[in-house]
């Protein structure tokens, strides 16, 4: 559907208009298309509900997201004081005012330089915490437990892993060349390097790994086991 859109929108407005600044279709494309093909007042209502969509999605945003650090913390692998909730409304304070805090200097960034450098950011840094280390956790996870029961095969494993792999080093490695001069790969590793440090303050704390033993539990083996003990009518 993504593919469809993008042909049908490079359909009907050239492309070197998308890389023009001081054309409508830089920064709102979609409005382009509709005030080229509808008219502008089809293009203002479009540019009105992407609005609300955007305000949306933020706000949906952060409150999931503040649920992260206090399950995290719930479960004793985060700070504590992020398992805390507002005792009347029982949302997560201080998660919810740290992705505040986070959300509101991304903004800052956006509003001082250009939105493009923002989402070359934090497209770096996915990379490295989402694609490149799920396929890791995930062939560690298969070597280590060979005999987990998986709803489906990867075929020629673990070929596709590897040309994930290689395929994600590739974008990670032509961030800078792509940005010039807003140097996304050293904006990426200061934020993993930051990440870093919060764990190893909060390892300090907690008295783990690598201040105390290693500790490695998989409590998706024992709720597997459980759930096969289970009658099927059960």
């Amino acid at each position: 559907i993504y593919l469809l859109l993008q042909i049908g929108t490079l359909g009907v407005i050239d492309w070197h208009r998308m890389t023009n600044p001081d054309d409508i279709a830089s920064t709102s494309v979609a409005s382009a298309v509709l005030e080229k093909t509808w008219g502008k007042g089809a293009a203002d209502t479009v540019t009105v509900l992407i609005l609300i969509t955007a305000f949306a999605s933020v706000f949906t945003g952060l409150l999931g997201g503040s649920r992260v650090p206090y399950d995290a913390a719930r479960e004793r692998v985060f700070f504590r004081p992020y398992a805390k909730l507002h005792p009347k409304h029982r949302f997560p304070m201080l998660g919810l005012a740290t992705m505040g805090v986070i959300t509101a200097v991304g903004f800052l960034i956006g509003r001082h330089t250009d939105l493009a450098t923002l989402i070359q950011l934090l497209t770096t840094v996915m990379v490295i915490v989402q694609a490149l280390a799920q396929i890791v956790a995930l062939t560690v996870l298969r070597r280590r437990q060979p005999a987990l029961q998986r709803p489906y095969r990867m075929w020629l494993y673990p070929v596709p892993s590897i040309v994930a792999f290689v395929g994600w080093c590739v974008i990670y490695g032509y961030a800078d060349k792509n940005s010039p001069g807003r140097h996304p790969i050293e904006w990426s590793l200061a934020w993993l390097a930051l990440g870093c440090v919060a764990y190893v303050l909060w390892a300090r704390f907690e008295k783990v790994w690598p201040f105390g033993p290693k500790e490695i539990t998989e409590e998706y083996l024992a709720a597997s086991a459980v759930s096969d003990a289970e009658p099927a009518g059960a």
